[in-house]
């Protein structure tokens, strides 16, 4: 079948929710336990206080957004294509890009060290009260750590390939995956928009279908649109 013939993802999450709101509003006809109607009076006032915060308020969006400062230095600095080439045709990469990416994964190696030393260390700087990660800081920004760590050692590359001449390469790359991928945040709020009501209007536990794996369904979801959407 014709690619171009199928329904874009963000029409079909679209599709989706109206499919999930009249389905909540049969749900209330016929007294399915714990559903609630989207039609409702209460269901129009949630969708219009929800619907524009539903990129401020979702945990997907923030991870997405610093994973794309960071891997999108990763493909525009030329680290990814190099990575490639090196282990399926090792004998084709110059002695330049040998040496950059030398340099860049060895700076990796000391950044990610020094993470490891922060975390297990004997300084209790990013560990909870009670000296655990879990519910630490460090916890809650490591997606942060992660995008930095890409980012650094991708601009070491740069730079170290003279792929980056200069401060503006690295904001190119920074966001450079914005505009490669500008449609998956289109496909985003459909989606977030979808499991949302999915969550209000109770469709899924009625159906015996626990928050957790909604949750994580949604997680799924979202990482494999990345593939999807240009």
């Amino acid at each position: 079948m014709n690619r171009k013939s199928l329904l874009h993802p963000a029409a079909c999450f679209f599709l989706l929710t109206v499919l999930v709101a009249f389905m909540s509003w049969v749900g209330t006809v016929y007294e399915w336990e714990g559903v609630k109607s989207l039609f409702s009076g209460e269901g129009l006032r949630w969708m219009l206080h929800s619907a524009g915060k539903l990129y401020v308020c979702s945990e997907v969006v923030p991870v997405v957004l610093v994973l794309f400062l960071g891997c999108g230095l990763f493909f525009h600095s030329g680290l990814w294509r190099i990575c490639l080439k090196f282990f399926r045709h090792k004998a084709s990469v110059s002695h330049k890009e040998r040496h950059a990416l030398f340099v860049s994964v060895s700076f990796f190696l000391v950044y990610f060290c020094a993470l490891a030393v922060l975390a297990w260390g004997p300084w209790n700087l990013v560990r909870s009260v009670s000296g655990t990660l879990s519910g630490s800081s460090f916890e809650e920004g490591i997606w942060c750590l992660i995008s930095l760590g890409i980012g650094l050692a991708s601009v070491v590359y740069g730079f170290s390939s003279d792929t980056y001449v200069s401060d503006r390469d690295i904001v190119r790359g920074m966001a450079f995956l914005f505009a490669r991928k500008a449609s998956y945040f289109v496909t985003l709020y459909f989606v977030l928009l979808f499991f949302a009501c999915l969550d209000y209007s109770g469709m899924a536990r009625a159906a015996g279908v626990s928050d957790d794996v909604t949750e994580g369904l949604c997680w799924i979801v979202c990482i494999l649109l990345l593939g999807r959407s240009g």
